[in-house]
């Protein structure tokens, strides 16, 4: 009856090619969401004729033809892209970004019965463990697709419907994506070997690439893990100062995972390497009391409730990646940084205290 083009590439795009009769027919684009029938476009469109949203998340959109009170076509979208090619790309390189976010494109191809292709910066630690889905290295075009979604942290209405900072990480993918939010746990590719750099010891991480997400109390920890019998090892990139410590030579990533395979456990703070080790299923001490409990994943957290703390996860702060000292609420007051620095090293110890118990 219609014949039409259809996808969402850089927007939901919609030509009419051919029609039953030279004349305009009624086009509604609906959006339903939440129990909701929201008509975000409208316009009367003849052959030739085409129409572009500028919103690059998926939602159950139907694309309705009518002429006059007569539907005569309802075309929707999650429905239509069942069997078809869909490519997601990851726009933020970082590792705990593409750890988080890969489980859901398989939900995604699960939920919505499509062809997969991904395009992560970190290909090579998902290929194997998600068969499922297609690989490409990035800036190789994917051909017959008829959608893209790019996943990362926009604070753009057109390309995430909620500030990410507001809502768990995993749960930026499944907003874009149209799935339900429930934390999974991703996989990552690894084979371990018998390779041991200590006989008994703690992994810890002590950088990231912000410094409202730095502790200071890292020598002192150090010493006090020493005492209980236990080695340190040091993952981070970067110079190594820590005393007592052992600083591997081989930091690539596929060495940090052998190391963090065989540790007791592993101490860190909110960035990429966590996500590696709960990845990897070893149990996981994060101190991180600048983002409220659910941002990252389930895993035994160190926080202090009793300080100013969640500046990250707050509606009316945005984080300023090109401003070292952001602490949005107290920075150059002698309260910057008080929700890591009131967190002691005793505090650390009476909750890993458990886990060195065990070892």
């Amino acid at each position: 009856m219609f014949e039409y083009k259809l996808y969402q590439v850089d927007g939901l795009y919609f030509e009419l090619i051919k029609t039953p009769e030279p004349k305009g027919y009624d086009v509604k684009i609906i959006e339903n969401f939440n129990g909701s029938r929201n008509v975000i476009y409208e316009s009367s469109l003849s052959s030739g004729m085409w129409c572009k949203m500028n919103k690059r998340y998926l939602r159950e959109y139907h694309i309705e033809i009518w002429d006059g009170d007569q539907l005569l076509e309802d075309i929707n979208f999650l429905q239509w892209i069942g069997g078809k090619k869909v490519f997601i790309t990851f726009d933020s390189a970082s590792l705990g970004d593409s750890i988080a976010w890969i489980p859901y494109c398989l939900e995604f191809k699960k939920r919505y019965d499509c062809k997969v292709v991904v395009s992560t910066f970190k290909n090579f630690l998902f290929r194997n463990s998600y068969p499922e889905l297609e690989f490409v290295d990035r800036g190789v075009g994917v051909d017959n697709i008829v959608a893209m979604y790019t996943i990362g942290w926009f604070n753009n209405l057109d390309m995430e419907p909620v500030k990410p900072s507001l809502i768990p990480l995993q749960q930026t993918i499944t907003n874009i994506l149209h799935l339900p939010y429930e934390e999974i746990r991703p996989l990552v590719d690894f084979t371990p070997t018998d390779y041991r750099i200590a006989p008994k010891y703690v992994a810890i991480s002590m950088r990231s690439t912000a410094q409202c997400k730095h502790w200071y109390y890292w020598q002192e920890l150090v010493y006090e893990l020493r005492k209980k019998g236990h080695q340190v090892v040091e993952l981070s990139q970067g110079i190594e100062e820590l005393q007592e410590t052992v600083y591997p030579a081989d930091k690539t990533l596929e060495n940090v995972m052998q190391i963090l395979h065989h540790a007791e456990f592993y101490i860190g703070l909110s960035s990429g390497i966590s996500w590696l080790a709960w990845a990897m299923k070893k149990p996981v001490v994060m101190i991180s009391n600048f983002t409220e409990e659910e941002h990252e994943f389930e895993c035994i957290r160190i926080t202090n409730k009793n300080v100013c703390n969640g500046c990250w996860n707050k509606p009316m702060f945005m984080f300023n990646k090109g401003d070292w000292n952001w602490c949005p609420e107290h920075e150059s007051t002698d309260r910057q940084f008080e929700c890591h620095k009131s967190i002691s090293v005793e505090d650390v110890m009476n909750v890993i205290s458990p886990l060195l118990t065990h070892t």
